[in-house]
């Protein structure tokens, strides 16, 4: 399964190149919502939220009230999670803040837990420090309370330079039994088949 990715800047939708070079500006999501919105849900990222520089919340409102998304970016709490379900996403994607005491406090079916990993390690906050964790005892970790994992791999972000697909079914087995979506690198079709034919769905933002 696809699905497409929409990062927000400043009221914009934009793309970044592993997470600092700003390499596309898309101007107003919404023809982008519409669009992407045919292939079935589409992952709205806050870059806003998530950096710690204000929020797109009004912004992404109304994008829920147009389509059916999965929201994440500056979710930091339970509470904040929990109004985001409430105002229409069907799931929310926690990053920094996915701990086990938080995610007990949520409907396992509806979060998806982000990981960005640049060379296997987890990154964080806006994927500008390390934790000196492992992908896979992240994975381990977690696996029990979360839905679904979104694994991103940053050193690849816009780059579509391709997936390792013997890695990703690494992945994919260490994350069950929660569903895996893979990002960054994703550049065709055949791949995004490819990953299909192994149980993981594609999050694909420049393709």
């Amino acid at each position: 399964m696809i699905i497409p990715s929409i990062d927000l800047r400043r009221g914009r939708a934009v793309q970044l190149r592993e997470g600092r070079e700003h390499v596309l500006d898309g101007g107003d999501p919404m023809p982008w919502l519409d669009r992407f919105a045919r292939v079935g849900e589409v992952a709205v990222i806050d870059l806003d939220g998530a950096l710690g520089e204000g929020n797109n919340e009004a912004l992404i409102r109304s994008m829920l009230e147009r389509a059916r998304c999965r929201v994440g970016g500056g979710i930091r709490d339970a509470a904040t999670a929990r109004n985001w379900l409430d105002r229409g996403a069907k799931k929310i994607i926690l990053g920094t803040r996915a701990e086990p005491a938080l995610l007990r406090e949520l409907p396992r079916e509806r979060v998806v837990v982000a990981l960005d990993a640049r060379d296997e390690e987890v990154v964080v906050d806006g994927w500008r420090r390390g934790t000196g964790q492992t992908l896979w005892d992240r994975l381990r970790d977690l696996a029990p309370l979360a839905g679904g994992f979104l694994v991103t791999v940053v050193q690849n972000e816009g780059r579509m330079t391709g997936v390792d697909l013997e890695w990703a079914k690494r992945v994919a087995e260490a994350a069950a039994p929660a569903r895996l979506t893979l990002a960054g690198g994703v550049r065709s079709v055949e791949e995004i088949a490819a990953l299909d034919a192994l149980g993981i769905d594609a999050q694909v933002g420049m393709a």
